[in-house]
């Protein structure tokens, strides 16, 4: 839907007038943004990825452009040598996004994921997003928009689990936000979590992460990529942002769990 219907369906015009800060609006499909701040390019362990700057869809709210930048420097801070690259959060205004079924109202991150060679050295030079297979292993090379993907061969790379699960953990821990879902492969789930459980991580952690790294059922299987959902900020709700997805009583549920019952759940 574009960005002024949403807008105009919203019935908050009146309110949004005189008022500056950046707000989500609608839902990650049917939604828009107002007064939005552009990600920068590049920044403390991330940037943009080359092939999506001409899209140009790096727009947020003020505290999800935060929150992002925050996780990035936290995952560089303890990995000095991580580049995370970005693909879309949304358009200038929100609404549709050539590529995607939502991204429409800020709230929706694609993250490459980590590769590293045998030796765990990071590859940071890559000119498109790797499939990985079940083993982590890469498989191909994940095709762009026309179905062209570099003509260079697939080199010899694996699922990097240690920055991978860095970035989960920073995105669990780090306020400002909070996460719906990470939409990822179940089996790159699998590998992150028993990176998370070799690490010795706080059972709480481990336990949400089981919980919110889903693969979805109606899209594709999220091999070549991370896709992080986030909810509403709490002071857009009244304004007309609008979760869609599970219960928010998970929310709640988290507040009051045990460690116990935390490191129990499963997906």
């Amino acid at each position: 839907m574009p960005a002024l219907a949403v807008l105009s369906l919203s019935g908050c015009m009146g309110v949004f007038a005189d008022d500056r800060s950046s707000i989500s609006l609608g839902s990650h499909v049917r939604g828009a943004l107002l007064h939005p701040v552009a990600l920068p390019f590049e920044g403390p362990g991330y940037e943009v990825h080359p092939d999506w700057r001409p899209r140009d869809c790096r727009y947020a709210t003020e505290e999800v452009a935060r929150w992002l930048a925050d996780v990035f420097r936290e995952v560089v801070d303890r990995f000095p040598d991580s580049i995370a690259f970005l693909g879309d959060i949304s358009g200038r205004r929100g609404g549709d996004v050539a590529m995607h079924r939502s991204h429409a109202s800020g709230r929706d991150v694609d993250v490459f994921y980590y590769a590293c060679d045998d030796a765990g050295r990071p590859l940071r030079d890559l000119p498109a997003m790797l499939h990985f297979g079940r083993d982590g292993r890469a498989e191909r090379w994940s095709l762009g928009r026309g179905g062209r993907g570099p003509k260079q061969p697939v080199p010899q790379a694996r699922f990097d689990a240690r920055r991978n699960w860095a970035l989960v953990r920073a995105m669990l821990s780090t306020p400002g936000a909070e996460v719906q879902w990470i939409f990822v492969h179940h089996a790159l789930a699998a590998l992150m979590l028993a990176e998370a459980e070799r690490q010795g991580t706080d059972p709480a952690i481990i336990g949400r992460a089981r919980v919110l790294l889903h693969q979805p059922t109606n899209s594709q299987p999220h091999d070549d990529h991370m896709h992080v959902r986030l909810f509403c900020d709490p002071a857009d709700r009244p304004l007309g942002c609008n979760d869609k997805g599970p219960v928010r009583w998970l929310k709640k549920h988290w507040k009051y769990m045990r460690v116990s019952q935390a490191s129990a759940l499963r997906l």
